[in-house]
C-alpha cells in the first residue's frame, strides 16, 4: 500500500508539474517581458484577468463531499486540476495612453486579447498598446492532493509542488493547506451531510510573481450508492504581487504593486463517483468568474 501511495504521489506531482509549467512557464518570456513593459496605471487592467482567474483556481477543488467521519482513518491521494474560464469580457480593457497623447482612457487588449491599440499623433507618431500574448479560453491549474483524517469530525488538506527553474522556465512553488469539519455531527437526525471549512494556499512563479488566497465556506452532499451530489458557498479573497522593472522609463524604474483578485463569493454544484478505492469528480464554480474543476483520488 505504501509502495502504491509513493508511486501516485510521483504521478501526481509530475502532472502537477506539467499543468504549472504549461499554464504560466510556456510563455515565460513573452509574458514576463509584456508584464515590464506596462507602467504600473495600465498592467493593472492588462494583467487583472489573470488575477482574477489565478485566485479562483487556488481557492478551487478542495472538497468533493461534506460527508466526514468521527475517527478513523481516512487518507486520500490524487491530482486535481481546475480551470477558469475567459470570455470576452476578460480580453479587453480601458487603458490610459502615455504622455503627450491625450490623457483619454482607449479599450486595448488583455493578457488574454489580440493586438494592442495603436494611437496616432502629430508628425506622423504612433503608439501602440501591449498585445494579448495568451490564446486561451481558460486558466489552467493543476495541483497533488492529500486529504487525511478523521479526528473527532475533522480533516486536513495539503496541497506541496516545488518545482525547479528548468531551462527558460521559471521556478514554480506551491502550497495549500486547509482543514473541514463535519456540521452533522451535531445534528445527527439531518437528511443530508454538510461541513465547514478554510483553505490558503500560496504559489510563486520566478521572482516576478507571488499570489495568495484564502477561502472559507460550507459544503453540503447527499450519497446514493457510488453517486454522491455535493455542493457548496464560499467567501473568498486573492492577491498578487507584482515585483519588476518597468523599461518604458528612463531611466528604468522599479515596480511593486499589489492586485486583488475580484472573485469574493461562490456557489458550487458537482458530483462524485465512487468505485472501491477510486474516487472522481467534476463541480462548476459560479461566482464573478466561472471555474471548473476535477480530481482523481485513490485512498479510503
Amino acid at each position: 500500500m505504501k509502495r502504491t501511495q509513493r508511486s501516485i504521489l510521483k504521478i501526481s506531482s509530475l502532472l502537477c508539474g506539467l499543468l504549472l509549467i504549461g499554464s504560466t512557464g510556456k510563455a515565460q518570456d513573452p509574458f514576463q517581458d509584456a508584464i515590464k513593459q506596462l507602467s504600473s496605471d495600465n498592467v493593472r487592467g492588462y494583467l487583472q484577468p489573470f488575477v482574477n482567474g489565478l485566485g479562483a483556481n487556488l481557492n478551487s477543488g478542495y472538497y468533493n463531499t461534506a460527508q466526514i467521519g468521527e475517527t478513523g482513518l481516512h487518507l486520500q491521494i490524487g491530482v486535481v486540476g481546475m480551470g477558469t474560464l475567459v470570455g470576452d469580457a476578460e480580453k479587453v480593457y480601458n487603458a490610459l495612453p502615455p504622455q503627450p497623447y491625450p490623457q483619454t482612457p482607449v479599450q486595448t487588449a488583455t493578457l488574454f486579447g489580440g493586438t494592442g491599440m495603436t494611437l496616432n499623433g502629430p508628425s506622423g507618431t504612433s503608439y501602440q498598446f501591449q498585445s494579448g500574448e495568451v490564446k486561451t479560453s481558460m486558466i489552467p491549474l493543476g495541483v497533488p492532493q492529500l486529504t487525511i483524517g478523521n479526528i473527532y469530525g475533522t480533516q486536513a488538506v495539503i496541497r506541496y509542488v516545488p518545482i525547479p527553474s528548468i531551462d527558460k522556465f521559471p521556478k514554480v512553488s506551491f502550497f495549500g493547506i486547509g482543514a473541514r469539519h463535519s456540521i452533522s455531527r451535531y445534528i445527527p437526525e439531518f437528511p443530508a451531510d454538510i461541513a465547514a471549512g478554510i483553505f490558503y494556499s500560496k504559489v510563486s512563479v520566478g521572482d516576478i510573481i507571488d499570489a495568495h488566497s484564502l477561502a472559507f465556506g460550507a459544503q453540503i452532499s447527499k450519497s446514493f450508492s457510488i453517486l454522491t451530489a455535493y455542493g457548496g458557498m464560499q467567501y473568498e479573497s486573492s492577491s498578487l504581487n507584482l515585483n519588476y522593472t518597468f523599461s518604458g522609463s528612463n531611466p528604468p524604474s522599479t515596480v511593486n504593486l499589489d492586485m486583488d483578485g475580484e472573485n469574493k463569493f461562490r456557489v458550487t454544484g458537482g458530483v462524485t463517483l465512487d468505485l472501491l478505492i477510486l474516487h472522481l469528480n467534476a463541480d462548476i464554480n459560479f461566482g464573478k468568474v466561472t471555474v471548473v474543476s476535477g480530481g482523481l483520488g485513490f485512498g479510503m
